[in-house]
């Protein structure tokens, strides 16, 4: 695997086509997508760049984003099924890189007939790079990375629950239940969440919507550092999950005292 070729051109490209547009975009260069959800011109000269790039360091490989997917969905079909692919998400947080708001991130994922093999997180603003290949850990800006001895006790943990995309019951629930965690502290960026929860800054996180680009990178990251991830009915999450939700914790004890906090049985 070509990791440190492909942090570079991640790097390249968010220094060229990323940190120029932020807090800078004109009103075209915002496009909407569906209710909630846009899509700038940095996100499409980010994934055409990253693309291209990829593809000259394999030219064999299916390579896709979030954008090529969203206009041509049986892209993500082939990608699955290649012995070599690349899943891009340009930039993750467009809402927050909209605003102003520094938390967004470039991310992409190697994968092997849908297994992922090596994945990169970088936080632009921030000059973060996380790295991860399957079986070797997780690298931060080149150090080895492993998670600090994880906080017990719930009422001291800072979460990073993203709750509104859930049913409406289950919404309720983890409202209420999140008063019993020191405070609940989305970014409304998955990259910068699995950063924080690498860096100790949040304890555990909680999607309702598991997106491949969103959270392929991420969980791969994290469990290479010695993380606990696994979907809310238990299961294992990967490529071929069917979208049940993810809790990440820093082992199976905890998350399993999360899980029943937050969803009782």
């Amino acid at each position: 695997m070509k990791t440190d070729e492909i942090s570079a051109l991640i790097k390249k490209v968010a220094d060229e086509e990323v940190a120029p547009r932020f807090r800078n975009l004109k009103e075209d260069e915002v496009i909407f997508k569906e209710p909630g959800e846009f899509v700038t011109t940095a996100d499409l000269a980010a994934e055409f760049a990253l693309t291209r790039g990829l593809q000259e360091l394999y030219p064999s490989a299916i390579v896709t984003g979030e954008e090529d997917i969203a206009k041509n969905p049986m892209r993500l079909v082939e990608l699955l099924s290649a012995d070599c692919g690349f899943l891009i998400d340009p930039i993750d947080g467009t809402n927050n890189y909209i605003k102003g708001n520094d938390r967004f991130a470039v991310m992409a994922v190697a994968l092997q007939f849908g297994k992922v093999a090596a994945s990169w997180i970088y936080l632009p603003v921030f000059e973060t790079l996380a790295v991860a290949e399957k079986g070797s850990g997780t690298f931060l800006n080149g150090e080895k990375c492993t998670l600090s001895p994880p906080i017990t006790k719930l009422c001291e943990m800072t979460g990073a629950a993203h709750i509104n995309r859930m049913p409406e019951a289950h919404r309720a629930m983890a409202q209420k239940n999140l008063k019993i965690f020191k405070e609940n502290r989305p970014a409304y960026c998955a990259g910068y969440d699995y950063v924080s929860l690498l860096t100790g800054k949040k304890d555990f996180s909680v999607y309702h919507r598991t997106l491949l680009w969103d959270h392929l990178p991420g969980t791969l990251l994290y469990s290479e550092a010695g993380g606990y991830v696994r979907t809310l009915d238990g299961g294992e999450y990967s490529s071929r999950n069917d979208g049940t939700g993810l809790l990440c914790a820093a082992n199976k004890d905890i998350w399993k005292g999360i899980k029943e906090t937050l969803f009782p049985s």
